[in-house]
């Protein structure tokens, strides 16, 4: 491989808002191999397949009071609908109860068991974790306690970077507390981390913080992986998420280090707009060219294509890969000027090319980041 590929350059924050031009020949492979027949199944060692679904959603608007009651004995009283969805039914409500404030949220039969089981597995073992509270059966909908905002929105105000980090130091609490019992979440973003806090004084004060949105959330048992799906929201994935697996507990990490990147740098780095795509290109060639760009090098990457095997994803970040050169350089995180260096170190960490080289939940906890928070 020619080693300027891999020549290094420093960048000032933020390197999204200059976008390259990737291949289209790289283009056209994500665009061919995304919309790959449902043939292409996903699968746990041979499990059943999850189940997709196809989300439209609608802005909060108030409806008239209907009342559910859940298993518990206790009567939930709708309030506003969130979000809907029309394939299949789904809503997410905004409820009450004996003056509390609670999230209903169908859930499709067919994750239904599984999403229980997955609770229970967690239930008294994992306080970072936003379970279900109570379930409504006939409804097949979950009961979750109401949460004051979510970490994408609450990073749009000037929080101390101390508080950044007691956020992010619990919600990876909670990505541990599921990987100890080998769940891997499959979607993480900043808005699934969810967060009680209230305003002191002009002073905001976090008073929980918990990991959620478990409906993708999979028991993956040790030696096995997940394949076959492109798990998660784009913006967030792990290259081997993108590449439909094998996906495990380190794809959760990769996307783990995007969040505080998006929580310390107010920057979703992998978000692109449509006035900056040239005509043609799929936005998932810019995401890749820009992971192989910002945490890419030789060795790892290499290795990333040996972990993915006999896939046909190989060829389009080999492509991706060969379009770098002398002129056209890499711009390692590595190198990004501003970025406090114990923090680039926990971002690289998590974000090595190769899966198996990446921390893990745990390690990445005691990195030295976190040290005294």
């Amino acid at each position: 491989m020619n080693p300027k590929i891999f020549l290094q350059s420093s960048h000032s924050l933020p390197p999204m808002l200059a976008p390259r031009s990737p291949s289209l020949l790289a283009s056209r492979f994500c665009k061919s191999l995304t919309y790959l027949s449902p043939l292409q199944r996903t699968s746990i060692s041979g499990s059943k397949p999850l189940f997709h679904r196809t989300i439209n959603t609608v802005s909060s608007k108030h409806v008239a009071s209907t009342q559910h009651t859940g298993l518990s004995g206790c009567t939930y009283t709708i309030e506003h609908v969130l979000q809907e969805e029309v394939s299949p039914p789904r809503q997410v409500y905004r409820a009450s109860a004996d003056g509390h404030k609670f999230i209903l949220k169908y859930i499709h039969p067919v994750n239904f068991e599984d999403l229980q089981e997955v609770n229970n597995t967690l239930r008294g073992n994992a306080n970072h974790v936003r379970l279900a509270v109570d379930t409504i059966p006939d409804r097949s909908m979950f009961v979750f306690e109401h949460f004051t905002d979510h970490l994408l929105t609450l990073t749009q105000k000037d929080l101390p970077l101390v508080v950044i980090k007691r956020i992010l130091k619990d919600a990876l609490t909670g990505l541990a507390q599921l990987h100890d019992r080998d769940i891997v979440h499959t979607d993480i973003k900043a808005d699934n981390v969810f967060i009680n806090w209230h305003n002191r004084n002009d002073e905001i004060l976090v008073d929980q913080v918990q990991l959620g949105d478990l409906e993708d959330a999979a028991h993956i048992p040790p030696g096995c992986d997940m394949v076959g799906k492109q798990a998660g929201n784009w913006m967030w994935r792990s290259p081997e998420a993108h590449a439909r697996g094998p996906i495990n507990k380190p794809s959760d990490v990769f996307s783990f280090a995007l969040v505080c990147i998006c929580a310390v740098h107010k920057r979703i780095i992998f978000a692109i707009r449509e006035d900056e795509l040239e005509e043609g290109v799929d936005p998932l060639a810019v995401v890749i060219e820009r992971q192989i760009s910002y945490f890419a090098d030789e060795d790892r990457l290499n290795g990333f294509l040996k972990h993915l095997g006999d896939n046909p994803w190989v060829r389009v970040f080999e492509v991706t890969r060969d379009a770098f050169n002398q002129e056209n350089p890499r711009e390692p995180f590595a190198f990004w000027n501003g970025v406090n260096d114990d923090f680039k170190s926990l971002v690289c960490a998590m974000t090595r090319f190769d899966p198996r080289k990446r921390i893990t939940a745990r390690q990445a906890l005691e990195h030295k980041w976190f040290e005294g928070v």
